[in-house]
């Protein structure tokens, strides 16, 4: 008897311990998305588009009646609708060089407006690319690798943000069809121009992607090496040439900012999976009264060729 007194004690504990919990949403308005990257002698590619909530499935919405003005070194270009079936269109009259202030505002029709600004910078060559065969311990393990050791000049007197990306292409013929394959490459970053660009990461270790600055060369000319896997350079079955290019970006401290951003908060694939703690990271932006990046990039670049 006494069991059952407790049974039913307990029963009726839990059952009084029940509470509805009502959730407030923080209700935001939507805000306008805008993108646009801006290389020398390219198009204008331009999205915009419009942020959702979060429980909602799409992740964006069309703009209803969308404009956007533009101006290049202070001088108008002109005013543009925008297409109705697409958040990303391209605009080829337009046309660019190094060193372009470039400026737009976007709007919806009796409806919100966004703006930004930027420039193109400077393509900083690639002097001289030099390569040579290195074997890497790797998790106790030997790799066989590439090394590539890239040389340019910083320019002086100004702060500037790069970013380095290998490219691998190859060609061939599959069964009498022409046979294409492209993809970037994953390379050992332990050249001190990236060990060295942590700043804002509480973790090191974080691959940033080849995003480096000039912190350490400070306007003279530098020998930066990268590592790449042998096994990048091996044929597939219907390869017969592999080309591998590698890519010397000079960024605006927008993109830069972005880019580190985008990657901190997404934790980069999971490197802060089974961390008790982290800080949230705000996506840097410079899209006044809106969200997005708008930035010019430039880049040179060099390549090796293989043929079977």
């Amino acid at each position: 008897m006494r069991k059952l007194g407790y049974i039913l004690m307990l029963t009726i504990a839990l059952f009084a311990c029940e509470k509805d919990i009502e959730l407030e949403l923080n209700q935001q308005s939507d805000k306008l998305i805008m993108y646009a990257f801006i290389y020398p002698d390219s198009a204008l590619n331009l999205h915009l588009s419009k942020s959702q909530s979060i429980l909602s499935v799409p992740d964006y919405q069309q703009v209803e009646r969308g404009r956007f003005q533009f101006y290049i070194n202070d001088n108008f270009q002109g005013a543009y609708i925008l297409p109705s079936d697409t958040v990303w269109s391209e605009w080829t009259e337009f046309s660019f060089d190094v060193s372009d202030e470039i400026s737009i505002t976007a709007y919806e029709f009796n409806g919100d407006t966004v703006s930004a600004g930027s420039y193109i910078p400077e393509k900083i060559p690639i002097l001289q690319m030099d390569t040579s065969s290195v074997t890497r311990n790797i998790a106790e393990v030997g790799a066989n690798m590439l090394r590539i050791r890239l040389t340019f000049k910083d320019p002086a007197s100004e702060k500037n943000y790069y970013q380095t990306l290998v490219v691998r292409e190859g060609w061939g013929d599959m069964d009498g069809t022409p046979y294409y394959t492209r993809k970037t490459v994953e390379y050992d970053k332990d050249d001190m121009v990236f060990t060295r660009d942590q700043s804002g990461s509480l973790l090191p270790g974080i691959d940033f992607q080849g995003l480096f600055t000039d912190d350490i060369i400070n306007g003279r000319e530098y020998g930066m090496e990268i590592n790449i896997p042998k096994d990048n350079l091996f044929f597939d079955y219907y390869e017969d040439k592999i080309k591998l290019t590698v890519y010397l970006y000079h960024h605006t401290d927008d993109y830069y900012s972005y880019f580190r951003s985008t990657i901190l908060a997404d934790g980069y694939e999971g490197f802060y999976e089974g961390l008790p703690v982290f800080e949230p990271v705000k996506i840097h932006t410079n899209i006044e009264n809106g969200l997005g990046l708008f930035s010019g990039m430039n880049f040179d670049s060099d390549s090796l060729v293989f043929i079977k």
